[in-house]
């Protein structure tokens, strides 16, 4: 069912969220049971009838490639890749309309925060990186260049379409370049490692803009992503503990700086 310059959405909740996101939607398949509100959402006139399938559950089977129980498919247009310094920027304007106080528009908020992930490599992880930070208001997340695709059906489903709403850009090879956009834009950069000489994340004083920089889940951040890290933060753990999960240790950081009071 997907095809080239296309994404597949499992399930009535990430073809709701594609269609918040403004995705041009292919086509539809559903169980008997969700035809009224596949019909209802997506074909709500005639002309676009043929948008919408019917189709047994087996079959539904069939095309997902596995036992499915969601009771819809869709097919969407892939939005269209942007650069890191363009997501870096949709994720400041976002956080700006976010603001309860009325600002000028034509100035970006002082507090934010970026999750930078270049060498990530397993999608459940990136899925729940996806879901943590648009919880945690993060403005943007910029991937490695062989990180798994946020688009993919795993990723979709364990983000809960957060991959498709907030702002992401793939970077490139050379860390140098990221470090530019994130500078240029007024961005501190601190690596997340595991290391007792790291500044304790309890005693860390965050920056207005703050880049948080994740390694690979095994080997953690290689020496080119570390180096030019500005500080190094640690999470302290109890007993004999030596690491959590990345998207958790993540999500902690996120809500550590996230300078909400």
């Amino acid at each position: 069912m997907e095809r080239d310059g296309e994404i597949l959405l499992e399930g009535a909740f990430l073809a709701e969220r594609a269609r918040s996101a403004g995705l041009a939607i292919v086509d539809v398949a559903c169980v008997p049971a969700r035809e009224v509100w596949a019909r209802a959402t997506f074909a709500p006139d005639a002309t676009a009838s043929d948008l919408v399938r019917i189709l047994p559950e087996r079959e539904l089977a069939e095309i997902a490639g596995y036992p499915f129980h969601r009771g819809v498919l869709v097919r969407a247009r892939r939005p269209e890749a942007i650069s890191p310094g363009h997501a870096l920027d949709a994720g400041l304007v976002a956080a700006l309309k976010a603001t309860a106080a009325p600002k000028d528009p034509g100035i970006l908020p002082a507090r934010s925060r970026v999750l930078v992930l270049p060498e990530l490599v397993d999608p459940e992880n990136l899925g729940a990186c996806f879901r943590n930070a648009a919880a945690l208001g993060c403005g943007a997340v910029l991937i490695g260049p062989k990180v798994p695709d946020p688009f993919s059906r795993r990723v979709l489903r364990v983000s809960m379409g957060a991959s498709l709403s907030l702002p992401w850009a793939r970077l490139s090879d050379d860390p140098q370049e990221t470090f530019s956009a994130l500078r240029a834009r007024g961005f501190r950069t601190a690596a997340c490692v595991l290391d007792r000489q790291a500044i304790d994340l309890r005693r860390y004083e965050a920056p207005e803009r703050l880049a948080l920089v994740l390694g690979n889940e095994a080997s953690g951040l290689s020496a080119p992503w570390l180096d030019p890290c500005d500080d190094r933060l640690t999470l302290p753990m109890y007993g004999d503990t030596d690491s959590l999960n990345l998207a958790t240790a993540a999500a902690l950081f996120l809500y550590a700086l996230s300078g909400r009071q």
